[in-house]
């Protein structure tokens, strides 16, 4: 009896598709492909992307998809918990034997972590020598007599008393031209005016740099396997269950191949983007640049009027 990666093997070859044709197609590695006709689940990665990598074989040759995955659920090859599987049990599946290695790697490396916070923590505490401050004079120097101001007498007019020594009398020698200030007239004299103060100028508001480039932003409605590359580059590529959501940027380009182009709705820098096609519908080199952006946006709808 046929194993039914024979049996798909079978009806490949009875279409005259090649491995080549296919893997080119679909995207999927040719090796996958071929390890699926040969029922080598091992040299597979995980049972969820194994439903992908079915459903997009059974569609490519003409098959109904359901029922040769429904076949594979019988055979117990996989079945609904594998899409819930964490990260780690599809790490562990598909590296079995280098648990044991990453898991001593990451309790070294925390040892290490934990003996340099010690070293610094000792070396923070450790007592340092106490410098006693220079002493400071406090001791303030006596005012000596200037020996060059010559002592000054108070002239007496006949008939008058003496002169108080607490206001001796002042004159103020005048240069030429420049007239008489008197005690009277200082109360007069109107004060300097300030200069002004400048007031600074106003901050120029920054200016922002126009964004450039191309965001793209998919929400997966259905199950959907895709690849979009991005400035050549591969960006995503996998099979996405209902509910998730990704995010990509590039500058120039967007390419995308996807198997369900109604699987997915996305925003295009901002702005709601129109459907790729129908659901379960094939889209290869679907190109998305800064030139035909508005080919895949959506028309903005006018406000509605206020009353």
């Amino acid at each position: 009896m046929e194993s039914l990666g024979q049996e798909l093997k079978k009806e490949r070859q009875a279409r005259n598709i090649s491995i080549d044709e296919m893997s080119s197609s679909t995207k999927i590695v040719g090796r996958y492909l071929e390890a699926l006709e040969q029922d080598r689940f091992d040299a597979m990665p995980g049972g969820f992307f194994v439903k992908g990598i079915v459903r997009a074989y059974a569609k490519y040759v003409g098959l109904d998809e359901k029922e040769v995955l429904e076949r594979y659920r019988q055979a117990g090859v996989f079945d609904e918990r594998d899409g819930s599987r964490t990260a780690g049990e599809r790490f562990e599946a598909s590296f079995p034997g280098k648990r044991k290695l990453i898991v001593g790697l990451i309790v070294g490396l925390g040892i290490v972590l934990v003996l340099v916070a010690l070293m610094f923590l000792w070396k923070s505490r450790r007592p340092r020598p106490v410098v006693p401050p220079p002493e400071v004079s406090t001791a303030l120097p006596q005012a000596q007599p200037s020996s060059a101001e010559p002592e000054k007498k108070a002239e007496v007019a006949p008939g008058q008393g003496q002169p108080s020594e607490a206001a001796p009398e002042t004159r103020t020698t005048l240069a030429a031209g420049q007239p008489e200030t008197r005690p009277g007239d200082l109360a007069a004299t109107p004060a300097a005016a300030a200069p002004a103060a400048q007031e600074p100028a106003p901050a120029q508001p920054p200016v922002q740099a126009e964004s450039k480039g191309l965001a793209m932003d998919i929400t997966f409605q259905e199950e959907t396997w895709i690849q979009i590359y991005g400035d050549g580059a591969l960006k995503v590529g996998g099979l996405f269950p209902p509910g998730r959501k990704i995010r990509l940027q590039a500058q120039r380009e967007i390419l995308i191949y996807v198997g369900n182009a109604g699987g997915l709705t996305y925003v295009l820098n901002g702005q709601p983007g129109k459907s790729l096609g129908r659901s379960g519908e094939v889209l290869n080199n679907v190109r998305i640049t800064l030139d035909n952006l508005k080919d895949f946006q959506r028309e903005r709808q006018p406000a509605a009027p206020s009353d």
